[in-house]
């Protein structure tokens, strides 16, 4: 063996001690919590009161999330009442809206029918001059209801 080879193997071997203390120490690191979370979990089985105490913040969360429902169940049905009365309000609105534009339908019947039969006054109202004026004119063209003195 060489002496550069025979001085590594020196160096490995002491290195070899100090790994493994190493490694004892990280798996006695390791080992320790959960030794002790061991003992700690053997102890004696819980007494009455305790177990009330568990089930009890147990039952409470459940009673917490009932009144939780509760309160959107409140909330939701007294949004319904206003639904319910906002609809009924619409539908009376539209009642109204729908009175009021049969109204309205019936005075531009009216209107039309009065501008109509206003159109016809006028229609006759000028024919009416027309055979007044024809007439003056007929009875101007003719004899003179005036005797001239001779």
């Amino acid at each position: 063996m060489s002496q550069a080879s025979a001085k590594n193997a020196i160096v490995s071997a002491q290195q070899k001690p100090a790994r493994l203390k190493h490694a004892v120490w990280v798996a006695l690191a390791l080992s320790l919590p959960w030794s002790l979370g061991a003992c700690a979990s053997n102890t004696a089985p819980k007494d009455t009161g305790q177990r009330l105490s568990e089930r009890g913040s147990e039952i409470g969360a459940y009673g917490t999330a009932w009144s939780d429902g509760n309160k959107n169940v409140q909330k939701g049905e007294q949004s319904v009442e206003k639904s319910t009365r906002s609809l009924a309000d619409g539908e009376h609105e539209l009642t109204r809206a729908r009175a009021d534009v049969a109204k309205a339908e019936q005075q531009i019947s009216d209107a039309t029918a009065a501008k109509a039969g206003a159109q016809k006054q006028i229609e006759d109202g000028k024919l009416q001059m027309t055979r007044a004026e024809a007439d003056y004119a007929a009875t101007r063209a003719g004899s003179s209801a005036v005797t001239p003195p001779n």
